[in-house]
């Protein structure tokens, strides 16, 4: 048994050897694991039943496994297995039987990229197979298990309904999980376990554990440079570099950065285009726009404007494409457009851009015109001074109008009048009452009182003399009118009306 162990370690040992020289001029990713491993045919009756106790194992060391494991990609391997030995079946209290067991397996690697890192020290894998499998059970059935079984600690008592014959020789299906740990890129230990499962008896006296460690050799796909590149897919595996989709230049370095490699770029520590060999453009004006892109090389130009300034027509500071007045030299803060008046109002926008006015009156300073329109909206109650609300709003205006810089300082007379309709001795005392109503909401308003003299001119002043609505309406008004002014009394021809009280 000894000699029999040292000559497969031997052999083993020599085709391990032979398979790594060899490997090193392959061009595909290649790995190798021998070592030693055990049978365990006890922890299989339930659920790891003795899966621990390694009294139940039987060992054959210290070379009497091999595998050489292909790559496939990322996440799979495949590998070819075989082990032989002397096997003691415990459970069956068979000693030293010829075991062979070779076969080929699928690995799902969790080092693949989505779980664990690819380089990750930490390896683990889960493997299915197929194997073929030698060991003697001629001569042995169900019966003469039950009562061999009987003499263990464990006695198994279930008897099958027919005889099971022995044979030698196996198909099996095999399934487990094992771990490699690199200690190197290229070397590691390796430990297994698999389940191996003899379908064609249906019992599971033939089924075992085989648990295996050993040491893996990694090879192929070399990578002198160790930039991850394989060699054989690098363009210059001899210096470090970066991955592209580029045969030519998978695998070179580019210090620059700017898509050429080194060797083919004339400026390789300059960032350039590959139109230039790699090198950059100059920018005579400084402008940061290529020469090559920029319409005006010699004069500084925004990347937008393809490095041309933009024009500045009217000289203002402000390009014609920033400037509402381009024609004409403006200030910043009116998108380049003047002002002339100095009223904060843009000349394109003002009313009156040479005379100075607020900004509620279109740039136009205020009038009494204005006063005026305003105070022909008010409205009394029938037969009295009293003012409408409605018309509040108004007045605030009109006083407003009356406070701005273009009439605070003027004086004038608040005219009451009232339509042809009544007696003059009627209408002259209500008018002046609604005046001086008037005059007294301005004050409140916040007009100085003593620049408003209220005036009742009843029907003095007459517009229109029809005996209608609207003449009536056109009547009935305040009026402002500067203090310099004299009332004028103005002839109108009489008709007979029916008198009435305003």
């Amino acid at each position: 048994m000894k000699k029999f162990n040292l000559l497969l370690s031997t052999v083993m040992l020599f085709l391990a050897g032979n398979s790594f020289v060899d490997a090193q001029n392959s061009r595909n990713p290649w790995a190798i694991t021998v070592g030693a491993h055990a049978t365990d045919h006890k922890a299989v009756r339930g659920a790891f039943n003795h899966y621990f106790d390694t009294d139940n194992w039987s060992i054959v060391p210290p070379l009497s496994k091999i595998s050489v494991i292909r790559n496939l990609n990322r996440s799979f391997d495949v590998d070819l297995t075989a082990s032989v030995g002397e096997i003691d079946n415990k459970r069956l209290l068979i000693d030293d039987e010829l075991f062979i067991n070779a076969g080929l397996g699928l690995r799902y690697k969790f080092a693949n990229g989505y779980m664990l890192n690819e380089n990750s020290w930490f390896d683990p894998y889960l493997r299915i197979g197929a194997n073929y499998h030698r060991y003697d059970y001629e001569g042995f059935n169900s019966l003469g298990a039950a009562s061999i079984q009987g003499t263990h600690d464990n006695p198994t008592t279930h008897i099958l309904g027919k005889d099971i014959d022995g044979e030698k020789n196996h198909f099996g299906l095999a399934g487990g999980v094992g771990i490699n740990f690199w200690f190197t890129k290229n070397f590691g230990l390796n430990v297994a376990s698999d389940y191996n499962w003899i379908p064609a008896t249906k019992t599971d006296y033939f089924d075992f554990f085989q648990h295996s460690v050993g040491v893996t050799f990694r090879f192929g796909n070399n990578d002198r440079d160790g930039d991850g590149i394989p060699d054989e897919e690098d363009a210059c595996p001899d210096v470090a570099g970066i991955a592209t989709n580029d045969p030519a230049t998978n695998g070179c370095p580019d210090a620059d950065g700017d898509g050429i490699p080194d060797h083919l770029d004339e400026c390789p520590n300059e960032f350039g285009p590959k139109e230039n060999n790699g090198c950059p453009w100059g920018d005579e004006d400084g402008d940061g726009v290529l020469d090559n892109v920029d319409e005006c090389p010699t004069v500084a130009g925004p990347a937008e404007n393809n490095g041309c300034p933009w024009p500045d027509t009217d000289g203002d500071g402000i390009p014609d494409k920033d400037d509402a007045c381009p024609l004409v030299a403006g200030l910043p803060e009116f998108n380049g457009c003047p002002d002339t008046d100095g009223d904060g109002i843009p000349d394109n926008l003002d009313e009156c851009p040479t005379v100075k006015g607020p900004k509620e009156n279109n740039g136009c300073p205020w009038t009494e015109i204005h006063v005026k329109q305003r105070l022909s909206s008010v409205l009394f109650e029938y037969n009295s001074d009293k003012i409408v609300p409605e018309s509040y709003n108004d007045v605030k205006i009109a006083a407003d109008i009356l406070n701005s810089e273009d009439l605070k300082d003027k004086a004038f007379y608040v005219d009451g009048h009232t339509d042809q309709r009544g007696t003059q001795g009627y209408n002259q005392p209500l008018s002046l009452k609604r005046s001086k109503a008037l005059v007294k909401a301005l004050s409140e308003r916040g007009v100085d009182a003593t620049r408003l003299t209220p005036r009742g001119l009843g029907k003095s002043q007459l517009l229109c003399t029809e005996n209608t609505e609207a003449c009536y309406q056109q009547n009935r008004r305040v009026e402002l009118l500067p203090r310099t002014t004299t009332i004028t009394e103005t002839k109108v021809i009489k008709k007979t009306t029916t008198k009435k009280k305003k």
